[in-house]
């Protein structure tokens, strides 16, 4: 093996060219790894002058593409969740500002970290632990013969997505455990099969919960306000949020509605109806719900919706 000793000439970035001739460099000094440096190296450093190579610094492209990934991977951790429906690219769009806004709002009922300019450590691991729930929940085992007892003759993608983002909504976004998660699904499948889409061609009730009359014209006004179409999964659940967590006042949509009682009955669930999916069911559908009819049918599909889940 032929070693050449000589000098490398680099920038910022790389070696540009290696001149050849005996370098003239010696140490008289053992090296730190104890190999005798008094012979001359193979070769040394010089550093040049300036290219225009060194203007794209190393770490500025490493910072540029870990940012376009990162926007990537979470606008695909948001579209999986509901929240986002934007083009797929690397780029911090106007509509994937909202998306961020919307996932917020849904999952922690305000909007805790900026979103002017990035996706900031925080908001990303909130989003990152939220999408990896929904995957666990999309890929339960039990799910594809649970919307078959549930009468979904062939489950779609779309039906399974959907059952997997409230059911993630609900345990992770409000704190519900599995017996609240069964009781409230069972009357979401009752109102709507899971499905933000879905219209009641009498009375016009629409979304996951089938909303009506003047609650209809709140969630109506909430999309509107977010940048939203109201058949959209993630506004829906941002508003089922709003609309039991936060008694309305001064700056929203109404300071005079009457949301303090959904408030209340929202608490009492919570708190008081840990235990049976079949009160939890029973006491959504009065409560909350409102509507007297297919009482049985709905406690039926909370004990398969139970069992899938357990």
């Amino acid at each position: 093996m032929e070693i050449k000793t000589g000098t490398y000439v680099y920038n910022d970035l790389n070696y540009t060219s290696f001149r050849p001739g005996q370098s003239e460099h010696k140490q008289e000094n053992s090296g730190a790894n104890g190999v005798n440096c008094s012979e001359p190296v193979a070769v040394i450093y010089e550093k040049s002058e300036p290219s225009e190579l060194s203007a794209y610094r190393v770490n500025s492209v490493q910072a540029a593409i870990s940012e376009s990934a990162l926007n990537s991977k979470m606008k695909t951790y948001l579209k999986d969740l509901g929240f986002y429906n934007g083009e797929m690219g690397g780029g911090y769009t106007e509509e994937f500002k909202k998306a961020l806004k919307c996932f917020q709002n849904a999952y922690f009922g305000a909007e805790w970290y900026s979103v002017s300019d990035k996706v900031v450590s925080g908001l990303q691991r909130e989003i990152e632990n939220a999408g990896t729930i929904y995957y666990k929940n999309y890929t339960n085992s039990k799910l594809t013969d649970a919307l078959k007892k549930l009468g979904f003759t062939n489950p779609s993608t779309e039906d399974k997505q959907n059952f997997a983002r409230i059911r993630t909504f609900f345990e992770r976004a409000m704190g519900c455990n599995k017996y609240q998660v069964a009781g409230i699904m069972g009357n979401i499948k009752q109102e709507s099969c899971f499905s933000p889409k879905t219209v009641n061609s009498e009375s016009g009730a629409f979304g996951i919960i089938q909303w009506n009359g003047v609650r209809k014209t709140y969630l109506n006004e909430y999309a509107s306000k977010n940048g939203y179409s109201a058949d959209n999964m993630g506004i829906q659940l941002a508003f089922f949020r709003y609309e039991m967590t936060k008694i309305w006042g001064k700056g929203d949509i109404d300071e005079k509605a009457p949301n303090s009682v959904l408030v209340k009955s929202w608490s009492t669930l919570k708190n008081e109806y840990k235990y049976t999916f079949y009160d939890v069911s029973e006491f959504f559908q009065d409560t909350i719900e409102r509507y007297k009819a297919e009482r049985e049918q709905r406690k039926n599909y909370s004990s398969i919706i139970y069992q899938a889940i357990s």
